[in-house]
């Protein structure tokens, strides 16, 4: 017996050398197929908050706050939302941040439909104050509701949004956060969002997020609707008035003070264009990635290794699988690299395309860009990082953010 496994050990010693060099590529490329389809199913069990036919009417009062700066050709469309809401108990604070555009006098116009308007003119920026903190700190100083929903002014609510959100908060919610439907128009806006907001999908899990006994905490600032009292007892902006991150420094501030937080989809409540071409992107996006890098932590290095990996790797096998010969390399294992790098470029797309189809509701096709998006925010967050640490600062609006 001993002989015959002796006779038998050159033959496993033969397979395992010429098994080896392929171990490491099909155990990589595996896991990349299933990161690929891992971001569907997050993607398709992400939690929503949909309008139905049996929601309020009335209830507590809710004060919608809205900052507004410059946005005297987008806060129309959200007054005209709000003004058709099915709920009737809410007011609208509306704080004019320094606004050179004629903002306020748009924001007059619904003085008839929405009678519970109110106009503020916002103080002088006092310092260490980031401008939207200052603005939705004077609105909630100013505020008679229950409930304080802050809105962006870019956003565009649907009729039933109030009631949908009220509901919700009877069933022991202390801040509610909803992602809008993010429309994408421009090639820019489709090239670089969707892998964008896909990073921020990964870093904050929906399921982490609304369970009470994981630390991790998302908020969106176009929607967060805070309980009166919890706002108070957390010190609402005021706590957070430095912050480019306000809304991401809030919902920590309240989660971390044991109130109960809750992130959902919401894309047939209320919808927003973020951006209209490459240099509203571009500044948004810069003003963004470092500060989130450094609000999301490792968690924010090791997500952003992740989609980076999945964006680069199929390309880097196909090339890899071209070189190779070219420098003596196996043959076979070109072949192999290039079959690795087509077949995990065909499920990108795949699996990219019903993300970009199921959460922006545009083409499928547009995954196939979704590697080359990823590569072009990479070198935005890059640009800010550099523009940070060489003292510049990036900007946003007209001002100035220096880290």
């Amino acid at each position: 017996m001993q002989a015959y496994l002796e006779g038998l050990a050159p033959v496993f010693d033969i397979r395992l050398i010429d098994v080896w060099p392929w171990l490491p590529l099909a155990l990589f490329s595996a896991l990349l197929a299933f990161w690929y389809i891992q971001d569907v199913i997050a993607t398709l069990r992400a939690p929503h908050l949909n309008p139905h036919p049996d929601l309020p009417d009335t209830g507590p009062l809710v004060t919608v706050i809205i900052p507004a700066r410059n946005e005297a050709a987008r806060i129309g469309a959200c007054l005209e939302g709000l003004a058709r809401q099915s709920y009737r108990s809410f007011e609208v604070i509306v704080v004019d941040d320094d606004s050179s555009d004629g903002t306020a006098d748009v924001v007059r116009r619904f003085a008839a439909r929405l009678p519970a308007l109110t106009i503020l003119s916002s103080k002088g920026l006092p310092h260490h104050w980031a401008g939207k903190c200052w603005a939705c700190w004077q609105g909630a100083n100013r505020a008679r509701g229950d409930w304080f929903l802050f809105l962006d002014a870019d956003v565009v609510p649907q009729p039933e949004l109030l009631a949908a959100l009220v509901e919700r908060a009877t069933t022991g919610r202390d801040m509610i956060t909803l992602v809008p439907l993010i429309h994408l128009t421009s090639l820019a806006e489709r090239l670089v969002l969707p892998p964008f907001i896909g990073l921020i999908s990964m870093i904050y899990p929906f399921d982490r997020v609304n369970d009470p006994s994981s630390p991790l905490a998302f908020a969106i600032g176009q929607c967060i609707m805070v309980r009166r009292d919890v706002y108070a007892a957390v010190d609402g902006h005021r706590a957070v008035r430095g912050s480019v991150l306000e809304d991401m420094d809030l919902a920590r501030l309240v989660k971390q003070s044991g109130y109960a937080l809750d992130a959902a989809i919401a894309p047939d409540l209320l919808d927003v264009r973020m951006y209209n071409g490459w240099e509203t992107l571009t500044e948004g996006l810069k003003k963004n990635a470092v500060a989130g890098y450094r609000s999301g932590g490792v968690r924010s290095g090791l997500m952003g290794m992740r989609l980076g990996l999945m964006a680069i790797m199929p390309w880097n096998m196909l090339i890899a699988g071209q070189a190779l010969p070219l420098i003596g390399g196996d043959p076979a294992l070109a072949q192999a690299l290039m079959l690795a790098g087509a077949a995990l470029l065909i499920i990108s797309a795949l699996c990219w395309g019903a993300v970009v189809r199921y959460r922006f509701r545009i083409s499928p096709l547009w995954g196939t860009l979704y590697g080359p998006g990823t590569a072009v925010y990479f070198a935005l967050a890059a640009q800010a990082l550099f523009q940070i640490r060489s003292g510049k600062g990036v900007e946003w609006k007209g001002r100035m953010f220096p880290r």
